[in-house]
């Protein structure tokens, strides 16, 4: 199926795919994927079931993608529901001569529902282009732990801010309210991430967002004090319920640690019971 775009000059033949799914719950029983619809170069493993939660395990059994690729997402959490979604390799965002590779995601999480989204890395190639779009709608008492990990290059062949762009855009409503927006767009031939180089010549990025009922102002000099050597944090609270965490890292062991310290923390904080399936390192990062 070709994927038209307007700024793209490349005439390659797109590969359309992604995955909608249903998560609800019912007593006795817990959280159940109820409704999935998936298409390559997706792939949902099967699904496992640990303290009530459904956990799903998403990734590609491609290459990754390439010039014109399109992959959607989109995951509904029902009232009470508790999910995750989780990945076990890396993703590669291909060299690409024109054209540009887009993913989008749009996740829902109604009342009383936690959803934890937690995707292995992207790695962007030289001369990769990728743009992201993602929308969260989530109920007042919802719980979210949404999480999205970058490496600029493959370090293996010595790239590193080779890629030709990266655009991405986040909005965030609680009860149809815009609680959260990101808009930008790195290329480094420009000297966008120029601070970034400067500071990690070869460091892997990743962006939380946290959203709970539970007050979250303490949260902020906690995290502060978390920054180590080969990593460093920010944190802001957003309007209402909600944080926004940002961090840089050395490489990806100096990352893995980072989360896990910043995961910890949040969980915690959230006064949820989530399944040990999520305390454990996932296996991109060894």
């Amino acid at each position: 199926m070709y994927v038209s775009s307007t700024d793209s000059l490349s005439d390659r033949i797109g590969v359309l795919g992604g995955a909608r799914l249903l998560y609800t719950h019912a007593p006795l029983v817990g959280t159940r994927l109820t409704e999935q619809w998936v298409r390559p170069p997706l792939h949902l493993g099967k699904a496992y079931h640990e303290d009530g939660w459904e956990i799903s395990i998403l990734m590609s059994p491609t290459a990754g993608l390439l010039d014109n690729d399109l992959l959607e997402v989109e995951a509904t959490v029902a009232v009470g529901a508790n999910a995750a979604l989780i990945s076990p390799a890396a993703c590669r965002v291909h060299t690409m001569h024109a054209g540009c590779a887009t993913v989008r995601q749009h996740y829902t999480v109604e009342s009383g529902a936690v959803l934890d989204v937690w995707p292995a890395p992207l790695i962007l190639q030289k001369d990769a282009s990728i743009r992201q779009f993602t929308r969260l709608d989530v109920a007042a008492d919802a719980t979210v732990l949404l999480c999205e990990l970058v490496s600029p290059g493959r370090t293996a062949f010595g790239e590193a801010f080779e890629f030709s762009q990266w655009r991405s855009q986040l909005r965030i409503y609680r009860e149809g309210s815009l609680l959260a927006y990101e808009n930008f767009c790195c290329q480094p031939k420009h000297g966008d991430v120029a601070d970034w180089r400067t500071l990690y010549p070869c460091g892997s990025y990743a962006s939380f967002y946290f959203l709970s009922p539970e007050p979250l102002s303490d949260l902020i000099q906690v995290i502060h004090n978390l920054e180590t050597p080969d990593a460093l944090i920010g944190a802001s609270l957003l309007r209402e319920g909600g944080l926004g965490i940002k961090i840089l890292a050395l490489d990806g062991i100096s990352l893995r640690k980072t989360i896990f310290l910043v995961r910890n923390l949040l969980i915690s904080k959230s006064k949820l019971n989530f399944p040990q399936a999520l305390h454990r390192a996932q296996t991109y990062f060894n």
